[in-house]
């Protein structure tokens, strides 16, 4: 005989078997208390209790989902599964509305409460009976359907075939400007201003950071998005506190230049920022790359620069009416830094210059103070300020395109004289060349004393520069003149250019100590360049024979030679220099190398 069925019975039940609780729905009161309503009216028990109005409402949706949305659910749940799946596996399947419920059709959480008792069933739980199908069961339905899915929202009249498969679009990348966030930028801003602007002046620092705000990433070409990672790169190259961000943020803006060159085939558009971004790349590869790399990217800048026909901003027939004076002016200043760039690459290995001086139609950079005031001011041509014989005051930027040109012009020189002795022997333009390029130098330097007394070129990175460039640009000189042959060393005037490319020597060594009382890190990124010059003749001779040494020099002292105190201070000055330089700028470590090395006499005649 079986066993009687126990009855559960409530504490609100009654014994009679009456429903635990009363028919109709409970008031808001007693939801909004969490209290069992006993359902009278016009006023329930609680409402009374409390005096206040009993309110009902009637209009309250019922919980849980609708009449066939689980089983709407559940089915697009397996053809969800089946894309997936399927998807993986290198196929492609467009869903059907058949086996695909539309969106609209999927069940939303409703926004009631439960009436004190009620049962629904849960939103989320299915019903027992209706269980998902097993993996047998939903390969079997796979492999029944025919058709393929399509979306909810395209309507078609016939399934769609598609002939191959395309893989589906990646999703969007995160955004580059993720990569500095603003507190680094914000570093990265007054680190270039502080240490990479003395040295490349090209850009007007309040109008930067005004436009630098609403630069964003958009996705497509960002011109000006390219311009800001090559400036925080090069910044970078100088600080050793991103020296962990410094190759991604370098190899990332590399390649969002080269995707803007891919993206460009109009010769007769070039967008400013892209000719700028590429020559602080150019700086920065020179410090921390390679010379071959840097050179490269330098001679990308170049034919950007003849591109945009920043030689000729103020010619005629190409002005540039529509810009207003701060933005031609960056024009100008961006032409005068490719162009001192062009002259200090290739003094160092003897190759022609890129950027010709015989066709420039560009004024020299206006006052610094002009520029970043917002008011420019037009300054003379090249040509002018050679040829004129008055102390004018000019820019440091302007000062070192003028001693850049001269050290071109004697470049070209030793070129001119390298193909005579291929001919025979020089002929008798050179030493008139000679004695002309010697006076322009002469004359320039006798300007920058005027005009910039050693203190205050202390001060200044750029004007320091220049005046181991000068110093350099001598140097030069009586190398070319050791190339004529040894019947040209004993004349008076070959003499006299040993003796002031020794002083020269002395005074780069002196100028190097001198700078580091503003720092090695605001030093121009060819300073190791003009240190290496030095360093090399001081070095030449010292080795020298001492009866070779009073031939040469016709008994002149070479600063305490008697006991060789001047050169050692010297020299120790141009290798400790490079050796505070050499771990933020591999320029200096490649002169390094070469003045300790054994064949430092062959790579300073080969330099």
């Amino acid at each position: 005989m079986p066993a009687p069925r126990r009855t559960s019975i409530s504490k609100g039940d009654s014994m009679s078997g009456q429903p635990r609780q009363q028919p109709g729905s409970a008031c808001e009161e007693c939801r909004k208390r969490k209290l069992r309503c006993d359902r009278q009216r016009p006023q329930c028990g609680t409402c009374a209790d409390a005096g206040i109005v009993c309110e009902v409402n009637n209009n309250r949706l019922a919980r849980g989902p609708k009449k066939g949305d689980l089983k709407a659910l559940r089915s697009r749940i397996v053809a969800l599964e089946r894309r997936l799946s399927l998807d993986q596996t290198g196929e492609l399947v467009l869903l059907s509305d058949a086996d695909m419920p539309p969106l609209d059709e999927i069940p939303r959480a409703t926004t009631g409460s439960a009436s004190d008792g009620e049962q629904h069933p849960p939103y989320s739980r299915p019903h027992p009976h209706h269980q998902l199908p097993t993996p047998p069961e939903r390969k079997q339905i796979w492999e029944s359907e025919i058709h393929a899915q399509i979306p909810p929202m395209t309507p078609v009249s016939a399934p769609l075939a598609l002939p191959s498969f395309k893989f589906p679009p990646s999703p969007p990348s995160p955004s580059k400007r993720a990569l500095i966030d603003d507190l680094m930028r914000a570093d990265l801003d007054q680190l270039y201003f502080d240490r990479v602007h003395p040295n490349v002046p090209i850009f007007n620092q309040s109008r930067y950071f005004a436009q630098s705000r609403h630069t964003v990433n958009i996705g497509g070409p960002n011109y000006k998005l390219c311009l800001q990672y090559a400036m925080w790169t090069l910044a970078m190259a100088l600080s050793s506190q991103f020296e962990s961000s410094r190759d991604h943020l370098y190899n990332e803006t590399r390649h969002m230049l080269e995707a803007l060159d891919l993206s460009d085939d109009d010769m007769g558009i070039v967008r400013i920022e892209q000719v700028q971004a590429w020559l602080l790349i150019a700086y920065y590869e020179f410090a921390r790359a390679n010379y071959r790399r840097g050179w490269i990217s330098a001679g990308r800048a170049f034919r950007l620069v003849q591109l945009a026909r920043l030689h000729e901003v103020d010619s005629p027939e190409n002005r540039f009416d529509s810009d207003d004076p701060v933005m031609v002016e960056e024009k100008r200043r961006t032409f005068w830094v490719a162009y001192c760039l062009d002259r200090f690459i290739c003094i160092r290995s003897r190759w022609p210059l890129t950027l010709a001086e015989e066709v420039i139609c560009t004024r020299l950079p206006s006052p610094e103070l002009a520029f970043q005031g917002g008011h420019p001011i037009q300054v003379c041509f090249l040509s002018e300020a050679i040829a004129s014989n008055d102390h004018n005051l000019f820019s440091p930027l302007a000062e070192c395109a003028i001693l850049a040109t001269i050290c071109g012009r004697a470049m070209s020189h030793c070129q001119v004289s390298n193909v005579e002795r291929a001919y025979g022997g020089p002929s008798l333009d050179f030493w008139l060349r000679h004695e002309w390029l010697d006076g322009m130098l002469t004359k320039r330097l006798d300007a920058l004393a005027a005009n910039y007394p050693i203190i205050s070129a202390v001060a200044d990175s750029m004007l320091l520069f220049t005046f181991m460039m000068a110093q350099t640009t001598i140097i030069y000189l009586c190398r070319i003149i050791e190339g004529l042959g040894a019947e040209h060393q004993c004349q008076p005037s070959v003499i006299e250019y040993h003796k002031r490319a020794v002083q020269a020597a002395h005074e780069i060594a002196r100028l190097s100590k001198a700078h580091e009382h503003i720092g090695y890190f605001k030093a121009h990124i060819f300073l190791p360049l003009t240190i290496f010059f030095g360093a090399s003749r001081l070095v030449l001779q010292r080795n020298r024979a001492s009866d070779e040494i009073e031939v040469m020099t016709g008994g002149f002292q070479l600063l305490e030679a008697e006991n060789g105190h001047g050169f050692d201070d010297a020299f120790q000055s141009c290798m400790d220099a490079l050796m505070k330089i050499q771990s933020f700028n591999n320029l200096a470590k490649e002169h390094l190398c070469s003045l300790e090395g054994r064949d430092f006499t062959t790579d300073y005649l080969q330099c």
